[in-house]
């Protein structure tokens, strides 16, 4: 009678144990589906986050050479000089993190791609850029049903969700044991044949691992009861405490079921992001860079063979608004930079630079110009610049791949060595941008821009009219997908 009598306690202990068990579950999990609307949550934030974070490869251009809105190869060619730059976006921290550091490399030259380094090319750079990427205010994307669609899917959320409430009998430490024997028994030849009558209150709780031992598809029913384990047990550990039990049902429940169902697209974001771009500048002259009537003396003083080196360093602050909607994808970036390197670098110089003798006997390099641009020995002194950027694009047919860009810059003077020619100016350039579309995403952005390219306020800009083509390529085009197999 006793022992009766304890039996019955400990039966009344436990049923009350898991009846709270249950209510806690219930009550968690309505407070996360009540969190759930139409205008602000239509999917859990870590599968907004994570679908946010491959919005980097849309817009690949900025109003910079560079290429750094993406993770890319990219191609600039003007008409005095080629830039090929490579650049890549790591997520710093946890998979959700805001912050990204960006690593990658550039080369430019006087000519085209091929003569880099060349006797015909003058001027080359190789430098390095890196950079942090901060994302910044609330990030969103768009619900692409309407509230009929809506309420479907929530209730279908809340029925999933509710399996635990449903089968509170299957989701018990009493059930993970018959499981691991149940594996256990699997590798047994004798047992084989009497698995479904041994097991036969678990199998009823999961007939698609009782549908594979009929089968006689064993390696795939351990599959399967492998991953119930696992489920039960996650279940279980939640149950804990009330935080793990918060997170289990956001990150486990919620968070995979809207993933499999993602009613949502595009997407909204802001960030700022801070570059440093160091490289060294390398300058070439020859016999035809130099005045025939000083040949003779320069060649005495300088080694025409040796190379000219020069550190050029560019800081970069850009603030970036992406959004890809329903029938357009656009983009904005405001920036500031400040750039030191030698004169030479001067966007203003005309030309192919030639070394002559001024009035006062001084070496002197002038353009095709014949603008004096600074004396000879200030090359690898510091000059420095800075700018003010804006740049713009909008994708706006059916495809979203089509539009135009726009970029505008004010450029102006910091300091100079003496004498060294600079004048502010601005560059203005607009055109047509492609995109190509694979899988959805950005497999090629092609630009051609028309403009005016460091044209010097009040004065005439005709013969600063200029145009350019870019081109784009991000890695995401080099990622394969896994495909199953067919049977």
């Amino acid at each position: 009678m006793r022992t009766f009598l304890h039996f019955f306690i400990c039966l009344l202990f436990v049923s009350k144990m898991l009846g709270q068990e249950v209510e806690n579950y219930k009550k968690t999990l309505d407070t996360e589906l009540n969190k759930y609307n139409l205008k602000n949550y239509a999917i859990q934030d870590k599968l907004l986050k994570e679908n946010i974070s491959e919005a980097f490869n849309y817009v690949i251009f900025s109003n910079s050479d560079l290429v750094s809105n993406s993770s890319a190869f990219g191609y600039t060619q003007n008409k005095e000089k080629t830039n090929v730059s490579i650049s890549a976006n790591l997520r710093l921290g946890s998979k959700l993190s805001p912050l990204y550091a960006r690593v990658g490399a550039n080369a430019s030259g006087s000519k085209n791609l091929f003569e880099f380094y060349s006797d015909n090319s003058w001027s080359n750079n190789v430098s390095l850029n890196l950079g942090l990427i901060l994302k910044v205010g609330k990030s969103s994307s768009f619900f692409k049903g309407n509230e009929k669609e809506f309420n479907l899917v929530h209730a279908k959320r809340r029925i999933n969700a509710s399996e635990q409430l449903f089968k509170s009998n299957k989701y018990t430490s009493s059930i993970i044991k018959d499981i691991i024997n149940l594996k256990k028994d699997i590798f047994d030849i004798d047992r084989k044949k009497h698995l479904i009558s041994s097991y036969s209150d678990l199998l009823n709780e999961m007939p698609d691992v009782k549908k594979m031992i009929k089968e006689k598809k064993y390696e795939e029913a351990y599959t399967m009861l492998d991953a119930e384990e696992k489920k039960i047990q996650e279940y279980l550990e939640a149950l804990k405490t009330k935080n793990k039990l918060q997170k289990y049902i956001e990150n486990n429940i919620l968070y995979e079921f809207d993933k499999k169902n993602d009613i949502t697209y595009g997407y909204s974001l802001k960030w700022f992001d801070l570059n440093l771009n160091l490289g060294n500048s390398t300058y070439n002259f020859t016999a035809e860079n130099i005045d025939a009537n000083i040949l003779d003396d320069f060649s005495n003083s300088f080694n025409l063979s040796d190379n000219l080196n020069k550190l050029k360093s560019v800081l970069l602050f850009n603030f970036n608004h992406a959004h890809n909607a329903k029938e357009t994808i656009w983009y904005y970036q405001i920036g500031v930079s400040v750039s030191s390197s030698s004169f030479l670098e001067n966007a203003l110089i005309n030309g192919t630079p030639k070394i002559v003798q001024d009035s006062n006997f001084e070496y002197i390099l002038e353009d095709d110009d014949e603008q004096n641009l600074g004396r000879f020995n200030s090359i690898k002194e510091n000059f420095k610049t800075g700018s003010f950027n804006i740049y713009s694009a909008i994708f706006f047919t059916k495809k979203k791949n089509f539009g135009f860009n726009l970029a505008v810059s004010h450029n102006y003077l910091i300091d100079r060595p003496k004498g060294v020619f600079f004048n502010n100016n601005f560059t203005t350039l607009f055109g047509p941008i492609f995109r190509k579309v694979k899988d959805d995403q950005t497999s090629l952005t092609f630009g051609i821009d028309m403009g005016w390219e460091n044209a010097i306020y009040k004065t005439k800009v005709t013969n600063d009219f200029t145009g350019r083509i870019r081109v784009g390529i991000p890695f995401n085009i080099y990622t394969k997908k896994k495909t199953e197999k067919k049977p």
